[in-house]
């Protein structure tokens, strides 16, 4: 079986790329494939999700305080809070450029230099690039892409393209993706969707609505707060609660805009969990508000614990994994009105909701690690 070497960006972090590529890696290493993941940064002691005995994890650059480590974490704080060390190589379109320095990106480019297995994955689209640019010409380069084409700047995008025609393959999550990038590259183009691997829960289920993911302005955590003060009376009639599980930049605003409206009694802003499984189980409502969503692993994680999953359209993964009506509900994008209606209609009509997850259960199986496996292997083999 072929060996793989997976990039990423942080497994020790919490993340849906994090999750969705730990799930791919475990299922590797489950059917016998040999796998490294090169994590470029790392700041705790273990990965933040369960992964396979098997998969050696190499980390590029650890922050945690230990003196083998006193190098990088002084270069992270002359770049921080001196601008110093700048970096030179990673893109200049990298959303988390300001993590990098040049003592980060000289350990990433040896460390691409230097892998030696037959595949080399990488799995954000600055380090797709850095790879189809560093990477040994005998190893098989595959650049995966968890954003839709048109989510990136204009820049960003001709940047990308141009690296990606020397990429062997690209993975994608969508159809709809599949057409956007194929027609752009001579790369072969194939969709590898996200699997979902967790055991279905039978618990208890409370009237609480959840929300889970990075709190940035383009997952819209906003507008579902916006929703909330517009459906507010129906929720406190009905005894229902909002759960935001998350952590971010938009945390401090989040809380004024939470305050402002006067809904502290009704949302409750909670950390991340590593029990994500059991909070969508055991609620009724779960609510994808992005401005822009690749993929959507919580979609699929919801729809698994029999939760209803409402989200916007216009945006390319939810409108891939949710046929309004039927398995979930896709509102007009950003339309904060549209979101509370349909919360206010879910509340007071419950019986609406069996079908609805009925039809999320049959979704999921399309998603099992055994058919998103045999997707990815018939294409590292061709």
């Amino acid at each position: 079986m072929k060996s793989i070497t997976i990039l990423m960006h942080n497994i020790f972090a919490m993340g849906g790329t994090v999750k969705a590529v730990t799930n791919l890696a475990n299922q590797l290493a489950e059917r016998g494939h040999p796998v490294h993941i090169i994590s470029i940064f790392q700041g705790a002691q273990r990965p933040y999700f369960t992964i396979h005995p098997n998969i050696k994890v190499t980390s590029l650059v650890n922050y945690r305080l230990r003196p083998q480590n006193i190098t990088s974490i002084l270069y992270n704080r002359l770049h921080k809070y001196m601008g110093l060390a700048k970096p030179r190589i990673i893109s200049q379109h990298e959303p988390g450029r300001q993590q990098f320095n040049r003592h980060v990106e000289r350990r990433l480019i040896q460390a691409l230099q230097r892998v030696e297995t037959d595949v080399l994955i990488s799995t954000r689209a600055s380090f797709n690039i850095m790879t189809a640019q560093y990477a040994p010409e005998s190893v098989e380069k595959i650049g995966m892409e968890h954003m839709n084409l048109a989510a990136y700047p204009d820049a960003y995008q001709r940047e990308m393209l141009t690296a990606y025609q020397d990429l062997d393959k690209l993975t994608v999550l969508t159809s709809k993706d599949q057409v956007a990038y194929q027609a752009e590259l001579n790369t072969p183009v194939y969709v590898i969707p996200n699997m979902i691997d967790e055991p279905r829960l039978n618990v208890e289920r409370q009237n609480v609505i959840v929300a889970a993911g990075r709190l940035e302005y383009e997952k819209g955590f906003d507008l579902l707060i916006e929703s909330i003060n517009e459906a507010q009376e129906t929720l406190r009639e009905h005894g229902y609660q909002v759960h935001i599980y998350g952590n971010g930049q938009e945390k401090d605003h989040l809380y004024d805009f939470i305050h402002q409206y006067q809904l502290s009694d009704l949302i409750q802003l909670q950390e991340p969990t590593s029990q994500l499984a059991q909070v969508l189980a055991s609620s009724r409502i779960t609510v994808v508000p992005s401005r822009n969503e690749g993929f959507g692993m919580v979609i699929l994680e919801a729809m698994n614990q029999g939760s209803i999953v409402l989200s916007y359209d216009g945006t390319t993964g939810p409108a891939s994994l949710i046929t309004n009506q039927e398995n979930g509900y896709l509102l007009p994008q950003a339309d904060t009105g549209a979101l509370a209606r349909q919360l206010e209609s879910l509340i007071q009509h419950p019986e609406q909701c069996e079908s609805i997850r009925e039809q999320g259960f049959n979704t999921v199986e399309k998603f099992a690690p055994s058919q998103v496996y045999n997707l990815f292997n018939q294409m590292i083999e061709e």
